[in-house]
């Protein structure tokens, strides 16, 4: 198996392992009104013309809102004023049935996943380069004098 076909191979099952993580944070954090945001990631290995590997990862916009703790309460179009808008909040602007607070589901886990990553790909590169080494000293013993 060469070289890019491992970094493919690795790259798919750290996808499958950063989506487990994302899935269990917002079950942990009870994020599944009706479970789209969790059934919206796609995900996709990438091999780029100079051999550089690509991942691309998406979800759902929305997801992102509720990582932040924002957008909720008010549609598209309403403004001070407006009958919407009276209903839904008091006169300082805050919502009258429930704050808004962030449910963190994604920065911390991308950051950890994404170092993981680098790690494995820094050990299978490393993995490689001391058994092309290995491969290319002679199998006579070798002396060093220092």
């Amino acid at each position: 198996m060469t070289i890019e076909e491992q970094e493919r191979v690795m790259a798919d099952k750290w996808l499958d392992i950063t989506i487990g993580s994302f899935i269990e944070n917002m079950r942990k954090l009870r994020i599944r009104h009706t479970g789209a945001l969790m059934a919206s990631f796609k995900k996709q290995v990438i091999g780029a013309a100079n051999g550089r590997l690509q991942l691309q990862l998406s979800y759902a916009l929305y997801g992102k809102f509720i990582d932040m703790g924002v957008g909720r309460g008010m549609g598209t179009g309403v403004r001070k004023g407006d009958d919407g808008y009276d209903r839904i909040r008091n006169n300082r602007g805050q919502l009258k049935r429930r704050q808004r607070k962030a449910k963190r589901w994604y920065g911390k886990e991308i950051a950890y996943q994404t170092k993981r990553l680098a790690e494995l790909m820094s050990d299978l590169h490393g993995t490689l380069l001391i058994s092309a080494v290995g491969e290319s000293l002679p199998s006579e013993t070798v002396e060093i004098n220092l």
